[in-house]
């Protein structure tokens, strides 16, 4: 009996039968997210090179949509089998509920106070542009941060058994396979846990007990994987958090200058100043509080434009997982593949599937490479 992955492609596969290394064309049949299974497809023949010459159909939000028809049936009330919690038929999961719940709370309370105490102390400020970005922002950090801790960030579906198609090594387990993408050798692990192929730039989650697709790292603040279908949401709350901060501090430095002001006249000098300040002891608090987080978040903006600009995922950029990065397509079509077309596996739109149990020539060690 196939598994249930290897039923969903076993027809589309039977097209590329011939013996030897052709091309097969696949049609649109494949939907967007699928083309990530169709490269650990076990009955994939090996040696052959198929390619998917049709543009991968429009992407459509998960949150609204929910996961493609192929991930639907492992995501339905009684089939799923790791550590999150699923909701709405695939759209949304959560891992660890409680730490959302206390980021929340830690950021959530200190923002009220923020709102109702410290801006009205600085009405033009409240009246002009920055209350106005501060208040677009905040609301681009609620939905962002939601979108992020909760979306489904791209659940592989599990095996109930392990695929017949598959070659097993001397000592029976399933052997890895070896994936030409861009012209670069990448091994590609089989996991033990989700009885998959894992697919391409995938991993499996300790945590959450999922293989997740495009897999970026584990969030302990979201409490929940950062994945393919997350992964922009996670990004847009780190770039609105570093500029809503930056408005904050700014907005406290503004406000301890009307104190000095009151207490010294425009002339006042720099113990006026601290003098005044020090009449704050509260706004003291949330000034640190602030310049604590802006150097975590403005690290982490930082951090994920360099590696969205090589196309790299943190968990690929922390393991070294490639000699030659083979999703490498420059910094414009890495870009665009991440925030505005996530759905393809390749920046380029068009997908070459070739597989083998050994290495074609020019080796990367990495993706998948993890023992789950």
């Amino acid at each position: 009996q196939q598994s249930s992955v290897t039923q969903c492609h076993a027809a589309a596969f039977a097209a590329s039968s011939t013996p030897g290394k052709v091309e097969a064309d696949f049609s649109a049949a494949f939907d967007a997210m699928s083309r990530y299974l169709t490269y650990s497809d076990p009955a994939l023949r090996l040696n052959e090179v198929h390619k998917i010459n049709d543009w991968p159909p429009c992407f459509r939000p998960v949150p609204l949509f929910g996961p493609e028809e192929k991930f639907r049936p492992y995501l339905a009330r009684g089939a799923y089998k790791g550590a999150s919690l699923i909701f709405c038929g695939g759209r949304f999961v959560t891992g660890q509920l409680e730490n959302s719940v206390s980021t929340v709370l830690m950021t959530l309370l200190p923002g009220i106070y923020y709102f109702n105490r410290v801006l009205p102390e600085a009405p033009l400020l409240l009246a002009g542009f920055v209350g106005t970005a501060q208040s677009a922002l905040g609301t681009a950090i609620l939905a962002s941060f939601f979108l992020a801790a909760f979306v489904n960030p791209g659940i592989v579906p599990r095996n109930s058994q392990v695929p017949q198609e598959l070659e097993v090594d001397p000592r029976g387990r399933p052997a890895a396979r070896f994936l030409r993408i861009s012209g670069i050798t990448v091994k590609q692990k089989f996991c033990h846990t989700c009885l998959v192929l894992r697919p391409p730039r995938s991993k499996h989650c300790s945590f959450c007990d999922n293989c997740v697709l495009r897999f970026d790292h584990h969030c302990t603040w979201l409490g929940t994987c950062v994945g393919l279908h997350n992964y922009r949401y996670f990004v847009c709350l780190v770039y609105s958090s570093t500029i809503f901060l930056m408005l904050c501090i700014y907005a406290v430095f503004c406000i301890f200058n009307e104190h000095a002001i009151q207490f010294s006249g425009e002339d006042y000098g720099i113990l006026e100043w601290f003098i005044a300040v020090g009449e704050e002891p509260l706004l003291i608090l949330f000034l640190v509080y602030c310049l604590v987080l802006l150097v975590a978040v403005l690290l982490l903006s930082i951090y994920h434009s360099v590696i969205s600009l090589q196309n790299l995922t943190t968990n690929e950029h922390v393991k070294s997982y490639y000699r030659e990065n083979p999703f490498n397509f420059g910094v414009f079509l890495n870009c665009l593949q991440i925030y505005c077309h996530p759905d393809f596996v390749l920046a380029d739109g068009m997908d070459t599937v070739e597989a083998g149990s050994s290495p074609f020539g020019s080796f990367s060690e990495g993706m998948s490479f993890d023992e789950a």
